[in-house]
């Protein structure tokens, strides 16, 4: 049953919102930063698919992230394995002009065919777990998901349910960046039918 209602958001999420980007947006257009304080479209999609991926493979399930499996840092063309919080506008810049636009589409589409997976065994899994500090700790400063300026990210999580954490990483942040999308899309004169 809770599988269902995740997959009824999740799905639209991927296979209309995100999935459709990919035929509207320009590729030269998903690098640009149309305002200085404002992020790429490419850098939003490469945000939530990292924070998906640690969401449903690490928080909920205790797994191995999509990104280690399939050497995605290398095949996106980046240095960095945190999910891009706290990140210099500087270093945004980078990522825009470096990131294989190709094999960033490659890694959203595994993280969610991933996240689909994880969610066909939710009915198994407690999601009533509290998050502890240790794996915390492991989760964002070990395995490098949080951005070196990003300490503060383990008393934000400390609590947390793996309800929680999957219902907040793979649905909640990724719709409010689907939302900034749209926006950056409309300053960059792209519409959405």
């Amino acid at each position: 049953m809770i599988s269902e209602l995740f997959l009824g958001r999740y799905e639209p999420l991927h296979s209309f919102w995100l999935g459709g980007i990919w035929d509207v947006v320009p590729p030269d257009l998903l690098r640009v930063r149309p305002h200085p304080n404002v992020n790429s479209i490419a850098w939003n999609l490469w945000h939530l698919a990292r924070v998906d991926d640690a969401g449903a493979n690490c928080f909920v399930t205790d797994g191995v992230q999509v990104f280690d499996v399939g050497d995605w840092g290398t095949r996106m063309n980046l240095p960095w394995r945190h999910s891009g919080g706290e990140m210099s506008l500087d270093e945004v810049d980078e990522l825009n002009r470096c990131i294989d636009l190709h094999a960033l589409r490659g890694y959203l589409e595994a993280v969610a065919a991933r996240t689909r997976e994880i969610a066909g065994e939710l009915d198994r899994i407690d999601l009533d777990t509290v998050m502890e500090e240790a794996p915390l700790r492991r989760i964002l400063f070990n395995e490098g998901l949080a951005h070196p300026r990003a300490g503060g990210l383990l008393q934000n999580y400390l609590g947390w349910s793996r309800g929680k954490c999957l219902m907040n990483f793979c649905l909640t942040h990724p719709y409010q960046h689907v939302g900034e999308i749209g926006v950056i899309a409309g300053l960059l004169g792209v519409t959405f039918d």
